[in-house]
């Protein structure tokens, strides 16, 4: 079962359970130095981990190394206060599109006031003063997680956790016969269900990008196994958790044949509208749109080319250039999706695969804002794919973390730079080359 010696596999998941016990309970975002230490050395004991095991072995480890930090408050990000705020909105009947959270302050009948002031405070100011961006299904898990202990944070955050956990071992048993079907090693599983980045951002922080990466995976599965319909209602329950399918969807068009891309297109359509219409009815979509635009015209975090282009608009126009390019980039991106979707037809589904890897990492690198979970799609479309670059991203992107260690919160542009330089280098070298840089095993 373990494939390796039992005592070495012993000690080293055991001193990767000390390090996850310390980054979840002990070291906050502020101390970057530590916590990009213990993150690296996280790293270096998944690698020799992940030679001594077999896949049954992953799976228990990657559940135990989830367990850590079960009863811990998230450290590295925030946005678990404004989930937790949106379902309690919810269970009060109030649209969380339809209010943002400085609207709602003044009402202290809203819900328990110490708890309305903690999860107020701790979601900060950007948050508090715009509409929810959370789509419907990402709200109803939202819900769903407050419905047992309204009034109880830390009691939330574990019920929370735990549906995240077993979305990612529905994610796991999914991924393992997609896997199979394409005759590669599960073993690949590694890379992703012990990746350090992935354990600390999704059950660490609560983040809902497993759940989204379920239903894809489920969703191309059963397109797999010819259920058209059934494949179609995932993939409509995968963006109505995160966006980001819709970007990788019309890839599908020139996989299949153009009756069954248009069926599944008026179908998925129907569901999405299922799905938004009882949030929507009454308000509409401007405050829901209006929060989405934020992320193409207001915020900056982490980009990479987008500094470029902002560079070279002080040079020119000698202000801030954000609002113009979130008003070209939805266009470039469109033109892109087209590019990857009709250039040439995809008849082997590792060709998909690759086809999405590398759409998605053109939208990330012309973004201007790129947290750390953001990646975390590409470690599980890198899977199937022979390109190891977005495991080299996936170790590299938590020097962003440095940030929250400015009280100013300024960015580090030297490190930045190294992390986009080293990912690049990668993927060129991989692309021409024609392997990986690091084994899939």
């Amino acid at each position: 079962m373990l494939g390796g010696n039992p005592s070495r596999v012993a000690i080293l998941a055991f001193l990767i359970i000390v390090i996850y016990v310390l980054l979840g309970y002990y070291i906050p975002r502020e101390e970057s130095i530590y916590f990009l230490l213990l993150y690296a050395s996280s790293w270096a004991l998944t690698f020799a981990l992940l030679k001594r095991i077999s896949t049954q072995t992953i799976f228990w480890l990657g559940i135990a190394f989830r367990f850590v930090f079960l009863i811990a408050l998230p450290s590295l990000s925030q946005d678990f206060y404004r989930f937790i705020w949106d379902g309690l909105l919810l269970q009060n009947e109030l649209n969380p599109y339809a209010f943002s959270p400085n609207e709602l302050m003044a009402d202290n009948t809203l819900f328990n006031p110490t708890l309305k002031h903690e999860l107020f405070t701790g979601m900060g100011e950007l948050s508090a003063q715009h509409y929810s961006n959370y789509p419907p299904v990402n709200q109803l898990g939202f819900l769903f997680s407050v419905k047992w202990l309204p009034h109880h944070l830390l009691g939330t955050v574990v019920i929370m956790r735990l549906l995240l956990i077993l979305a990612e071992v529905g994610l796991f048993l999914i991924a393992q016969r997609i896997l199979r079907e394409l005759d590669l090693t599960t073993k690949r599983l590694g890379w992703y269900f012990l990746n350090p980045l992935i354990i600390l951002e999704l059950t660490g922080n609560l983040h809902w990008e497993g759940v989204m990466l379920f239903f894809f995976a489920l969703g191309f599965w059963l397109l797999l196994k010819k259920r058209h319909s059934l494949a179609t209602l995932a993939f409509a329950f995968s963006i109505a958790t995160k966006l980001i399918p819709l970007l990788l969807l019309p890839l599908f068009a020139r996989f299949q044949s153009w009756k069954k891309t248009v069926g599944m297109s008026l179908l998925g359509s129907v569901s999405l509208f299922v799905f938004f219409v009882p949030f929507f009815k009454d308000i509409g979509m401007e405050n829901y749109f209006t929060t989405i635009q934020l992320w193409f015209k207001n915020f900056e975090f982490n980009g990479s080319f987008y500094y470029i282009i902002r560079w070279v608009g002080y040079q020119v126009k000698g202000y801030n250039i954000i609002r113009q390019w979130g008003e070209i980039s939805p266009w470039i991106i469109s033109g892109i999706v087209f590019l990857f979707a009709f250039l040439r037809p995809k008849k082997k589904v590792q060709e998909v695969f690759t086809a999405m890897l590398f759409l998605l990492t053109s939208y990330y690198l012309l973004a201007s804002i790129v947290h750390p979970w953001y990646v975390i799609p590409l470690v599980f479309l890198g899977m199937f794919t022979r390109y190891s670059f977005p495991l080299i991203w996936s170790m590299l992107i938590a020097i962003s973390y440095v940030t929250y260690a400015d009280p100013n919160f300024q960015e580090n542009y030297v490190l930045i730079a190294l992390e986009y330089a080293i990912v690049l280098g990668v993927m060129c070298y991989e692309i021409v080359r024609k392997k990986p840089l690091l084994q899939h095993f």
